[in-house]
């Protein structure tokens, strides 16, 4: 059974803002970083476990290329993006988003 994938609102935010500072960058270079973050969703819906947990049952992987944080919750039906944020973020302000 595959397992439905669930984008919290504020981790859209996230992706969206990721994907246009990479586009105004690099023209193409934002659609690089969605590819890059579809590979990540895929191996964790694939195989949620596999990525270790960091807060409680939020479990975190990092995606390849671009230096961003994917956290995230599953269950046997599910799995939630609760945020994609930045690897050189305050792990204050990682903890705070993720608390919220």
């Amino acid at each position: 059974m595959t397992l439905r994938l669930v984008v919290d609102p504020a981790a859209e935010v996230d992706i969206l803002e990721a994907f246009r500072w990479y586009e105004i960058s690099s023209l193409g270079l934002g659609n690089r970083f969605l590819d890059s973050l579809d590979s990540a969703f895929q191996s964790i819906i694939d195989n949620p476990v596999a990525f270790p947990n960091v807060i409680e049952d939020v479990r975190r992987t990092l995606t390849k290329t671009f230096p961003y944080l994917v956290f995230f919750t599953a269950n046997e039906e599910s799995v939630y993006i609760l945020a994609v944020i930045h690897a050189s973020q305050d792990p204050d302000y990682i903890t705070s988003r993720l608390d919220a």
